[in-house]
């Protein structure tokens, strides 16, 4: 099975620990990287080639999901 790559938009470290605990349980899915706003996940988006999902916190300080 192809893995799935996957982003983490958060401000808070709390919801990247859920989320990396939920992702051990399905073996498919790959954090690649973990951004603390919208403006660090714009650059790893260009930066990391294959994004097939994002986990986005739509209310963040300043530029919002």
């Amino acid at each position: 099975m192809k893995s799935i790559r996957c982003l983490i938009v958060d401000d808070e470290p709390l919801a990247w620990r859920v989320i990396e605990n939920f992702a051990k349980h399905l073996p498919f899915l790959q954090i690649v990287r973990k951004c603390r706003n919208a403006s660090e996940a714009r650059i790893a988006l260009h930066e990391e080639e294959g994004i097939d999902l994002i986990f986005l916190d739509i209310e963040m300080p300043k530029l919002s999901g």
